[in-house]
């Protein structure tokens, strides 16, 4: 009797291969998505990007709007930023952004930016709200939990949006760890005390 671990492995590496390409093909959507407007990427670029056919793009997404709501998914990115006990965790979101920048030429909070108010925004928006602020909010003790979840956020996306939109010239100079000795401390501020 034929053996069948053969054709198991290669049906292994076949779903290996498949999962590592849809994963390249979302990591170059984030990357597209947050560096343009909806509007302005094809799944051309995103295809071309990720080194395969745009034919394989829509296999596996099936049309833009599907790739973006796929891309706008925020959990992976809420739980690596919040993955860190209360008193460091102002310093571990700016270097973990940081990071990120570096890793990825990407920004998951800038993707907010210019994603919410396109079509599946909405769906960018809730991910957002629910994954990322709701949960930081409800971390922080004290009165204005929601309004210092929101400053935090949004002096993060200045800080990305800045570094890798806008290019300014002493935020892209300044060396990452003086960035986060500079930024950490204010973003700890609002996590640890009343406005």
């Amino acid at each position: 009797m034929p053996s069948t671990a053969p054709a198991t492995a290669a049906g292994e590496d076949q779903r290996r291969d498949a999962c590592a390409t849809r994963e390249a093909i979302l990591k170059m959507a984030r990357r597209r998505f947050s560096s343009c407007g909806y509007a302005d990427v094809t799944l051309r670029d995103i295809a071309a990007d990720a080194e395969v056919s745009a034919a394989l793009v829509v296999k596996y997404f099936g049309s833009k709007e599907k790739l973006f709501a796929a891309a706008s998914g925020f959990e992976q990115d809420a739980e690596r930023l919040l993955d860190c006990e209360l008193p460091q965790l102002g310093e571990h979101l700016v270097r973990t952004l940081l990071d990120y920048h570096d890793r990825t030429q990407g920004d998951p909070l800038v993707r907010a930016v210019f994603t919410s108010s396109r079509p599946a925004g909405a769906q960018f928006r809730a991910n957002f709200e629910h994954q990322l602020v709701s949960r930081l909010a409800e971390r922080l003790t004290g009165p204005d939990a929601r309004l210092r979840a929101e400053l935090v956020c949004s002096h993060l996306m200045g800080l990305g949006a800045s570094r890798l939109v806008l290019r300014t010239k002493a935020i892209s100079a300044e060396p990452k760890e003086n960035l986060i000795a500079i930024t950490a401390p204010l973003i700890q501020r609002w996590l640890d005390d009343p406005l």
